[in-house]
This record gives C-alpha cells, sequence and structure tokens, in this order.
C-alpha cells in the first residue's frame, strides 16, 4: 500500500477565494485518488498549515516556517515508516511548500535508506497534460489564478466572481518570469506583495466551474498513473 499524505497551506487568495484555497484543491485530489483507487493507497488526514511567510503581507494568511515544516514533515515520515510503510507519496498543493518538502525528503534519506518516498506539487507531476489541454484561456497556473479559481468553483467553494481580479507581472529578464510561464533558469525569491497588489495573480476572472472539473479530471488521471506505476517500483536494500 501507498501511504499518501496531502501538503495544503492556509493563505490569503486574492480577495475572491477563501484562505483554504490549496488546501480544498489538494484535499480534493487526493480523495478522488483513493476512491479510484482503494486497493493501492491509504490517504492521510491533509498537513493544512504550510510555509506561507511570503503571503504573511496579507491578512488571513496562517504560516509556519520552512525550518518547522521540514521537522513537522520528518516526523510524519518517521511514524509511517516506523508503521511499516515502503512506499509514502507526498502530494502537494502550495508553491511555498516545494523547497521545504524537498529538503525533508532529502534529510529523511539519508535516515531510511529502504523505503521508497516521492513528492510533488500536483501542477508539476501533470506539467505534460496541462501543457497539452486547451480549454483553459491562460498558459499557467500560478496563484489565485483561472486554475485555482476555476477548480474552487467545481468544488462549490463560496468564490466571489465579481471582486476576481489579478496581475500579470511582466517577464523581466530572459533568465527569469515571475509567473513562470517559461522556464525560468534562476531561482528568485520574492514576497508576494511584491508581485501583486490584492494577492491574486493570472485571469481568475476567467474561470468556470466547467474548467474547474475538467482541470480535476485530467490532474487526477495523471496522479492515478503516477501512483500505479510508484506501486511497482522496486525496494530498495537498506
Amino acid at each position: 500500500m501507498i501511504a499518501m499524505l496531502p501538503l495544503g497551506a492556509v493563505e490569503q487568495h486574492g480577495d475572491h477565494l477563501p484562505v483554504i484555497t490549496d488546501t480544498a484543491i489538494v484535499t480534493e485530489f487526493a480523495r478522488r485518488a483513493e476512491v479510484l483507487l482503494p486497493d493501492h493507497v491509504v490517504l492521510l488526514p491533509t498537513f493544512w498549515t504550510g510555509s506561507s511567510h511570503h503571503h504573511l503581507s496579507f491578512p488571513g494568511t496562517l504560516s509556519i516556517s520552512s525550518e518547522t515544516f521540514v521537522r513537522v514533515v520528518m516526523d510524519i515520515l518517521e511514524c509511517l515508516v516506523s508503521s511499516g510503510f515502503q512506499r509514502i507519496f507526498l502530494l502537494n498543493g502550495h508553491g511555498g511548500n516545494q523547497t521545504p518538502f524537498a529538503e525533508a525528503l532529502y534529510r529523511i534519506s539519508l535516515i531510511h535508506r529502504a523505503p521508497r518516498i516521492a513528492a510533488q506539487s500536483y501542477w508539476k507531476l501533470a506539467a505534460n497534460e496541462l501543457a497539452e489541454q486547451n480549454f483553459m484561456a491562460t498558459s499557467a497556473l500560478s496563484h489565485a489564478c483561472e486554475y485555482e479559481t476555476s477548480l474552487m468553483l467545481a468544488l462549490g467553494a463560496a468564490v466571489k466572481m465579481p471582486l476576481a481580479h489579478g496581475e500579470s507581472p511582466q517577464r523581466i529578464s530572459q533568465f527569469y518570469d515571475p509567473l513562470d510561464r517559461g522556464s525560468s533558469r534562476v531561482v528568485v525569491s520574492e514576497t508576494f506583495d511584491q508581485l501583486s497588489l490584492n494577492g491574486a495573480l493570472g485571469s481568475p476572472e476567467k474561470a468556470t466551474a466547467d474548467k474547474g472539473e475538467r482541470l480535476f479530471n485530467l490532474i487526477t488521471e495523471t496522479i492515478i498513473s503516477f501512483l500505479k506505476d510508484f506501486k511497482q517500483w522496486p525496494l530498495r536494500q537498506s
């Protein structure tokens, strides 16, 4: 069996989305995967507190430090390994968790060599499939954008569409794109208020519930495909 832990966040998502957006979306992806693979997956409760210090200038954000996030995720992984799980997958729903969950996996791999432990953000896991779709008006998922707004509409969440407005920072260099519309070749750290005055990016006004359901189906298919593949990975020697 694969133990699957969703990673979320509580943070401001513009003027139109609830602060629980990342947690709600990743929880639904994980729930759908468990329903479709009941003999493959043991679903853990979502770890809802993310590393979101770069959003703290916007009220409503709850965040733990990167170091705390790493330590907590490592403690959870220790419990799962001690319980006998040989395959563990962390499904992430918040961009700020990306670096600390990678650090947690790196550290745990130095302690436990045998278990197969993988992690990825749902939009990165399904990057190829998202690049090939033709039903979204904008090219990439960002924050409180057309994609996240559509997913929340599909969930029936309280979305305030009259307030749906985002910003699109311009690419300032061939090496760096703040919206990652192309592949940035350098890492740049910015707080979110440096990217958006209202805490939203992209074009959330173009979101619909139908688009959200199509995104759920598309990305869930990729998650399922990965989990089936992951279950076949050979276990390593300790």
